[in-house]
């Protein structure tokens, strides 16, 4: 039974016994785990985790979340509800070299935590995942289309005898299609769901409270919008009037104008006569044109003045003809002018938004807010609004870098969040990056600056407090707008999502593996042992793996590194051996991972020779860099014997008669060769220094000795 596995810590986790009896079917079979957020879905990850780890001791399990701070957190997670060796845990993302990932993948730890894209583009480089006997996708509602998630999923189960993939999720989507293909991608056999509603989990459930603020625009915002709503209401007749949007111009919705897109450039790939090709790219101008305009209406109605501005600042600069046309437009109504007013009054949902965080904290000091917006722009505005006020705020944004906007990299990502969650900072101000799976549990107000149209990102947000006690939502919303829409269709399609998960079970199959069930292997007792009554080594070890992992870590790359160097020396001494006929690679791999070397180190360190310019590969086989020099006759070679080593210099014998001075700056070779007694030829120049004869040595042929 998963309830007294031996790998499960002792009052590590609250037994809950809807996650024991989610847990019992999803170690049978695939299975989709659609809970609530805050329900514990990392917890059954770990039971199900546990089971495999304590029954197949000669296999591995991956868990896999989309982003590094939640990989990081699942990391910490497992540690603190299982009995985990620190030598058995890796943590790998793109932050790391591919050569030490794939060594590591070929290590001896037995838990691996990960992001998508890499272990779909280590799998490409090499990777095979047949020695697991889990696969965790956490946020598994990604799995769609082109995501990483699809393509692990299937290398998995073409390559594993006898996958078992457990997909981790509040969110599968509303569509039934939609939540089809998740199951498709992920080769899901069985679902488990539960809402708030369930008896099972009911007791468990924080109340959250959802309110929602309605605000009016401003008179001097309604001049702005009524600009902007002419100039799309005309583009909208004229699409409808040449038949691109078969609909009265107003119920032409943003939907409809990108399926008028994709048709439009279909057409013109079906290289039409010029004549209607000149047809299709003005509908295909007045179809972008009018999406620019939809976009910056909404701007102007959900976020205000100052992201309209830094959005129309972008488009001005913009080399396309639907933006030229707009920007030509909007300056001949008046709009940069009014726009550019100072009488032009912040948007009202501003003060809103201040008012809640300052009555939050003046009636609660320690609480901690969220502030979700779905517009970069937006929160630095927000995030500078509210620390006017001294308030400790910070932006929580993702990677990538947007003109003069600089993204946060995973290890500032990681560390923001642990100040939020100690309460050295009171608010976040997060875009999107924000929204899934980060479990911070003291979150006391969550505030939508936006509704959101996907009850995907509705559930994701709102399940970012209620996590241990009481939370309250706040969803702001302009009246009369895109706002209200949305508002009401995330309600309906989270509704939605409900019910069709609950009819899901019967239409799913058993898949088809390729082998028997895996024989049972249990962790050796010597192993649990050492787990059970650790030594003062293994104490501190998991002690460090706990609070100092970026220390764990560094020395593992340390150790890579060092492996590298030694393994640099081994092959550049068997290229050297071999003279002018080179060496195999092929029998250059097999002999060093018969000595137990990996091979992405093996990898490794031959580039790092060939980037050296000491060894070239031609045909499948290594050549030592002056061998290679030596066919083609460019330089002269000369047979070397070291007589003598000093300091700064050495003295050589050349070809059996003259000596020569090398100096180190003048020798381009490995430093082994340079003892008293070694022989070797090489690519060399000698010359006159004085009275002295010189010798240049450019690259070694062969070690004769």
């Amino acid at each position: 039974m998963l309830s007294v596995n031996p790998l499960v810590r002792v009052g590590a986790l609250q037994e809950r016994a809807y996650q024991f009896r989610i847990a019992e079917e999803a170690i049978k079979k695939n299975t989709l785990v659609v809970l609530p957020t805050a329900l514990g879905k990392t917890v059954i990850a770990a039971l199900v985790a546990s089971h495999f780890l304590y029954n197949y001791s000669n296999l591995k399990v991956l868990v896999m979340a989309p982003t590094r701070p939640l990989v990081l957190q699942h990391r910490d997670t497992f540690m603190r509800l299982l009995k985990l060796r620190p030598q058995d845990v890796q943590v790998l993302t793109g932050k790391y070299d591919p050569n030490f990932r794939l060594h590591s993948w070929q290590g001896p730890f037995r838990i691996y935590f990960a992001t998508p894209q890499v272990v779909n583009n280590d799998h490409e480089l090499g990777l095979s995942l047949k020695d697991f006997s889990l696969l965790i996708f956490d946020e598994c509602h990604r799995a769609r289309k082109n995501y990483a998630y699809t393509r692990v999923a299937q290398a998995y189960v073409n390559e594993a005898p006898y996958p078992i993939i457990l997909g981790l999720t509040a969110s599968p989507g509303a569509g039934k299609e939609r939540i089809e293909e998740i199951c498709k991608a992920l080769y899901i056999e069985h679902v488990e769901a539960r809402t708030e509603e369930d008896a099972d989990v009911k007791p468990y459930i924080s109340p959250v409270a959802i309110d929602w603020k309605f605000v009016r625009l401003p008179e001097s915002h309604r001049a702005l919008e009524k600009v902007i709503r002419r100039m799309l209401d005309e583009r909208l007749q004229r699409l409808s009037a040449i038949g691109v949007v078969r609909k009265n111009p107003r119920y032409i919705f943003r939907s409809d104008l990108l399926k008028a897109g994709d048709t439009i450039r279909y057409k013109l790939e079906q290289n039409p006569e010029p004549e209607e090709r000149g047809q299709l790219y003005g509908a295909l101008v007045l179809q972008s044109s009018a999406l620019t305009l939809y976009h910056a209406l909404e701007l102007l109605d959900s976020q205000g003045p100052q992201t309209l501005r830094l959005f129309l600042e972008r488009i001005k600069s913009s080399g396309r003809a639907s933006h030229r046309a707009i920007v030509s437009e909007l300056t001949f109504n008046g709009f940069y002018q009014i726009l550019e007013s100072e009488s032009l009054e912040e948007h009202p949902k501003v003060g809103v938004l201040v008012k809640l965080v300052l009555e939050q904290l003046s009636s609660n000091p320690s609480s901690r807010i969220i502030v979700f917006t779905q517009y970069r722009d937006t929160s630095s505005h927000l995030a500078l609004k509210l620390s006017q006020l001294g308030l400790t705020v910070v932006r929580f944004v993702g990677q990538a870098n947007r003109e003069q906007d600089t993204g946060l990299t995973q290890n500032q990502q990681s560390l923001l969040l642990e100040k939020f969650r100690a309460g050295d900072i009171k608010v976040l101000v997060a875009t999107s990056i924000g929204e899934e799976g980060l479990d911070i549990p003291g979150v006391d107000l969550v505030i939508f600056y936006e509704p959101v149209p996907s009850e995907i990102r509705y559930i994701q947000r709102k399940g970012r407090t209620g996590r241990r006690s009481f939370g309250r939502v706040v969803i702001l919303a302009t009246e009369g707008t895109l706002d209200v829409n949305y508002l009401m269709a995330s309600r309906r399609m989270a509704e939605r999502m409900k019910q069709v998960v609950r009819g899901l079970n019967a239409e799913l199959h058993p898949i088809i593996r390729l082998g028997p069930a895996p024989e049972r292997k249990p962790i050796p007792l010597e192993v649990m042992s050492e787990v059970e009554r650790p030594s003062l080594e293994f104490v501190a070890a998991e002690e460090r793996m706990l609070e100092r992992p970026e220390s764990v870590e560094k020395e593992r790359l340390l150790g890579f590194h060092k492996e590298i160097r030694e393994v640099v020396k081994r092959v550049l001494v068997s290229v050297l051996n071999s003279g002018c006929k080179g060496i195999s690679v092929n029998e250059l791999y097999t002999d060093l991972e018969e000595e137990g070397r990996s091979h992405a180190v093996i990898r490794a360190a031959i580039h790092k020779l060939q980037v050296e310019n000491q060894i070239r590969e031609k045909g499948g086989r290594l050549n030592s860099m002056g061998a290679a020099m030596a066919v083609s006759g460019v330089k002269e070679r000369h047979v070397f014997e070291v007589l003598r080593v000093s300091l700064g210099e050495a003295i050589l014998l050349v070809d059996g008669e003259s000596r020569a001075v090398l100096i180190p700056a003048e020798y381009n070779g490995p430093r082994h060769l340079l003892r008293k007694g070694s022989k070797f030829s090489a690519i060399s120049e000698l010359y006159q220094h004085g009275k002295v004869l010189h010798v240049k040595i450019y690259a070694i042929e062969e070690a004769l000795a």
